[in-house]
């Protein structure tokens, strides 16, 4: 029986926040919504798939979710959010604390235990704002391409969903623990939520630590960055068999980038210039054209003589077209189905932005994820769990990793190419961070 749930508003995230879990030699799983029944693993991590939603058809899936998989009063609970605050926030988290209370008695006082902050990719949370590189989300709302307005004051949003907040600063985070404690406690008594000021690591782990003293009820939410220090100061320990070698990929990588953001589109680039990866750019307008397009067919022609012939690929939505935000969707959703004829064919997937995941494992028949390290912050590593084979996957958020997080994922995937070295032209192979 699992003994940490983790729900999240989409596939990055869960998988991103899942391997903090496999880290610390949990037997992790990612759960595509309602595809699991009675599945074997220490930790589950769900995509709720919420962010796309309206506040409160997000708020009821998320409380349907809860009654689906949090089985027992026991089970550490963590709601992962967004480190750029995007999604239904508040009212995401008001559902999961209301669901969480149902275990309560009535002399017990249920909070949530919020950290934003993820320091390994320059997010932090400095008096109740939320910050990137030392700016606030609204300055650097060109920079990420955010697709909605940025709003860094974590206590407004709060406030908007009936939520009741208690700023626990830095100075306190950093000071004499008992005195951590003793304010949890004493906040937790009239507070519905704790938000908690974080810079590094170890605010992080002061954070989780002093957070125990509240009861394995609480409510735990954040990024990836506060889930990482969970398991160990709350004692979990593996139960459930896992695996204790890393899989081959037997074939060449497919790259899917769906994201639109700065960051995957300098990503690609590099990946295209420093390494033999065949970019095969996509017209959007193309892709939502007929599927017995000429131009469209070309593409997938492309695709197929580029794997033929044993290259990686990446396909990548052309940055140079734009079109309506509002068939976004359907634009991923074409997206995964040029990609679904060589699902038996390749060696390994890599997929950029949480909807183009979703969209591709949903088209691959893709349900499970067990989760076994990370290349890099914010860069898991997973094979594929009850699919037709074991298929190694690597999911990043669209904003996350530097200039070379692509070629790190390449570099990384040649090393299981028949546990052999690095193909001719990649630099020295990186380790897969957490595997048991």
């Amino acid at each position: 029986m699992a003994q940490m749930l983790i729900l999240a508003d989409d596939l990055t995230g869960a998988a991103d926040c899942g391997v903090a879990c496999a880290g610390h030699g949990l037997h992790t799983l990612v759960v595509l919504g309602d595809s699991a029944n009675e599945v074997s693993a220490d930790a589950l991590s769900i995509d709720g798939d919420t962010r796309r939603l309206a506040p409160n058809q997000a708020a009821l899936e998320t409380v349907r979710l809860l009654r689906k998989y949090l089985h027992h009063e026991g089970m550490l609970l963590y709601k992962k959010l967004d480190s750029t605050l995007r999604g239904n926030v508040g009212e995401e988290l008001a559902a999961t604390l209301a669901t969480r209370r149902t275990f309560a008695d009535a002399e017990e006082r249920i909070v949530v235990v919020l950290a934003p902050a993820f320091p390994a990719v320059g997010r932090t949370t400095l008096g109740g704002r939320q910050l990137i590189n030392g700016k606030t989300l609204e300055e650097s709302l060109q920079l990420l391409d955010h697709p909605s307005p940025a709003r860094s004051d974590i206590a407004a949003i709060l406030r908007a969903s009936c939520l009741r907040t208690e700023l626990l600063a830095l100075d306190l985070i950093r000071g004499d623990s008992l005195a951590l404690c003793k304010a949890m406690q004493s906040n937790a008594q009239f507070a519905d939520v704790l938000l908690c000021d974080a810079e590094t690591e170890d605010d992080l782990r002061r954070i989780a630590e002093s957070s125990m003293v509240l009861g394995c009820k609480t409510v735990w939410a954040g990024s990836a960055g506060l889930a990482r220090h969970l398991p160990p100061v709350a004692g979990l320990s593996r139960a459930s068999a896992t695996r204790s070698t890393q899989p081959s990929a037997r074939g060449p990588a497919l790259f899917v980038v769906g994201s639109g953001s700065a960051v995957s589109r300098e990503q690609v680039e590099v990946l295209g210039s420093r390494s033999d990866t065949v970019v095969v750019r996509i017209s959007p307008k193309v892709l939502m054209a007929s599927e017995q397009s000429q131009e469209r067919s070309a593409y997938e022609l492309e695709i197929e003589w580029a794997l033929d012939t044993g290259s990686d690929v990446a396909v990548f939505l052309d940055p140079a077209v734009q079109l309506d935000i509002s068939i976004g969707r359907s634009l991923i959703a074409a997206l995964a189905a040029i990609a679904t004829p060589f699902a038996d064919v390749v060696g390994a997937l890599v997929v950029t932005g949480g909807e183009t995941a979703r969209a591709v494992f949903q088209a691959w028949g893709i349900t499970r994820l067990q989760l076994i390290g990370q290349v890099e912050a914010g860069l898991p590593f997973s094979v594929t769990s009850g699919w037709n084979r074991e298929l190694p996957v690597l999911t990043k958020a669209g904003g996350f990793g530097g200039p070379e997080s692509l070629l790190r994922c390449l570099e990384f995937l040649h090393t299981l190419d028949h546990g052999g070295p690095s193909r001719p032209g990649m630099s020295k192979e990186p380790q897969c961070k957490g595997l048991k």
